[in-house]
């Protein structure tokens, strides 16, 4: 960042006021149309209808996911998906509002990550060489000569949480390519497509996105219930599986687990001189997963997971509300290697950043360390697969000071007010009255970008395929909406269309990797069928 600085200031002055001229011309006009409060035509028990507009991003001082998110919003977890959970349950899962630290930094923290990079900007390499892993385990399994199924892991935060997008982009792929099962699974947190998912009796979830102590597994979330009324029920909504797998924590003082499938039950001890973890994988053809403590001591169910024995691609994607890119560092080390190897993923989808992009008290250099930590890790543990980090989409806040004409439009911010949005901010400056992207935002999209490039990971800009910034003021205007009024969430609509660019984006560059093979087949058989050149033999002379 501080090259990139040095690069900008010793242009001459002439071209830096040209490029500031350029930057500043199409920002002046942002004004876009007056937003549509209207609800999305989506199902009427959808977390997303919530009467009124939100008013969670008109306050600056509180974090933007302060549980209040009408599609995300934890408040609705229990009225919707947690009928039988009590309060201690969303009370561990509360997130902790950020807020802005005492000493919060001088102006211009955001200067030198999100100021005009002229071109300097990490290569990123193209699809068909980042993702080159990825499609040929695609290749082998469309051709026949892949027996074993393409594993795809997708982590990341709210966005994917409801499966809305994630769900979408797998149910793509496996059009295209068959599907081999579910895959593994949160036990029992979130809705998500192909399962249906209950629980009664008392269970307390702990989540390392909450700050929880650990272990934790891949999922990030542990269920613990010592009550023998207690039971978790997961039901294949569209057919059978041919395999079903419980993990479950171990240690001392814990009891005995009950895994029943379609009735036939097995019993897992989890009771272990120290911490670790154990699995029970079930070979059967069932359509439901039944798990209770027997009643002898707790239980903790880290995951559950489900497979056919065809052909095809296994999608886990594993959404936590409130997580970052550094909540992985609350997972243990032991678990997340014993979950990798199982999972044996092809591609691994990162999805993290909109939660950090609205933190005014991140370092940008300690967060891209922490990242690229994170990638480094996920590559060590699992270097058979290619990486894809996917930026957050782009959102919006309105300051809490803005009238209600602020609403109605949305600019983004200029050099300017990038280097005085602090102080701005505080003073209630209403040049700073209106729908407009945080700062940070793009500081961390440039450090994931940054972050992929340095370990040849393919990075995929939902913000620039949205319409960069201000887009999600347009899409929360349109009609029907594909965003929330909130301007962070995006509405099923908008994660389906999300979902499709993402896929329509991978196939290109599947495309294109089938092209290079085929352009390196040729070349390589031209050049066995061209004989090498004979050298020529003298003519005898005549005598």
């Amino acid at each position: 960042m501080q090259g990139r600085e040095h690069n900008v200031r010793n242009l001459p002055r002439c071209i830096r006021r040209v490029g500031l001229l350029l930057l500043l011309g199409p920002l002046l006009p942002g004004c876009l149309p007056g937003m549509n409060w209207g609800e999305e035509e989506a199902d009427s028990t959808s977390p997303s209808n919530v009467q009124g507009a939100p008013a969670l991003n008109r306050d600056y001082k509180t974090n933007f996911l302060s549980l209040k998110m009408p599609a995300l919003g934890m408040q609705n977890v229990q009225a919707h998906l947690m009928p039988d959970i009590g309060p201690s349950i969303l009370g561990a899962f509360s997130t902790v509002e950020t807020r802005r630290p005492a000493s919060a930094g001088a102006p211009g923290r955001f200067a030198t990550v999100t100021e005009p990079t002229l071109g300097f900007e990490p290569a990123i390499l193209p699809p068909a060489r980042s993702l080159a892993n990825f499609y040929a385990a695609l290749s082998a399994l469309a051709s026949g000569r892949r027996t074993q199924p393409v594993s795809i892991l997708h982590l990341g935060d709210d966005h994917i949480a409801y499966d809305r997008f994630a769900g979408p982009l797998r149910e793509h792929l496996t059009s295209r390519f068959g599907s081999a099962g579910r895959g593994l699974m949160m036990p029992g947190l979130f809705p998500i497509r192909g399962m249906q998912i209950s629980r009664g009796g008392q269970w307390n979830l702990v989540s390392s996105a909450a700050g929880a102590q650990g272990p934790f597994g891949i999922t990030g979330v542990r269920m613990t219930s010592g009550a023998s009324e207690a039971w978790i029920r997961f039901t294949a909504a569209p057919g059978a599986f041919d395999w079903a797998e419980v993990t479950f924590m171990t240690g001392p003082g814990f009891g005995t687990a009950l895994v029943s499938l379609d009735g036939d039950t097995k019993a897992v001890p989890t009771q272990a001189p120290r911490t670790n973890e154990t699995a029970i994988r079930i070979s059967a053809k069932a359509r439901e997963i039944l798990i209770k403590p027997k009643g002898d001591g707790p239980i903790a169910v880290l995951s559950a997971a489900t497979g056919t024995n065809g052909r095809g691609i296994v999608y886990s994607s594993l959404g936590l509300p409130g997580a970052t890119a550094s909540t992985a560092e609350r997972w243990s080390p032991d678990f997340l290697a014993n979950d990798l190897k199982k999972l044996n993923p092809d591609l691994i989808l990162i999805e993290y950043g909109t939660r950090e992009g609205f933190d005014v008290g991140l370092d940008m250099k300690q967060y891209e360390m922490r990242l690229s930590a994170f990638i480094e890790l996920i590559k060590e543990r699992a270097p058979q697969a290619s990486i894809l980090v996917a930026g957050p989409p782009d959102a919006a806040r309105l300051p809490g000071f803005a009238s209600s004409m602020g609403a109605q439009a949305c600019r983004a911010l200029n050099v300017q007010e990038i280097a005085s949005y602090e102080r701005m901010i505080d003073a209630g400056d209403e040049r700073l009255a209106r729908w407009h992207a945080p700062p940070g935002l793009d500081a961390v999209r440039a450090a994931q970008r940054q972050s992929a490039a340095s370990v040849g990971a393919y990075f995929w800009d939902w913000a620039k395929y949205m319409g960069g910034s201000c887009s999600i003021h347009a899409w929360a205007s349109s009609s029907p909406p594909l965003a929330e009024p909130d301007h962070i969430t995006l509405t099923e609509a908008g994660d389906g269309r999300s979902a499709r660019a993402l896929f329509a984006e991978l196939m290109a560059g599947y495309d294109a990797y089938h092209r290079e093979l085929q352009a390196k087949a040729q070349t390589i058989a031209a050049a066995v069928e061209t004989p090498a050149a004979q050298p020529a033999q003298k003519k005898r002379k005549v005598r």
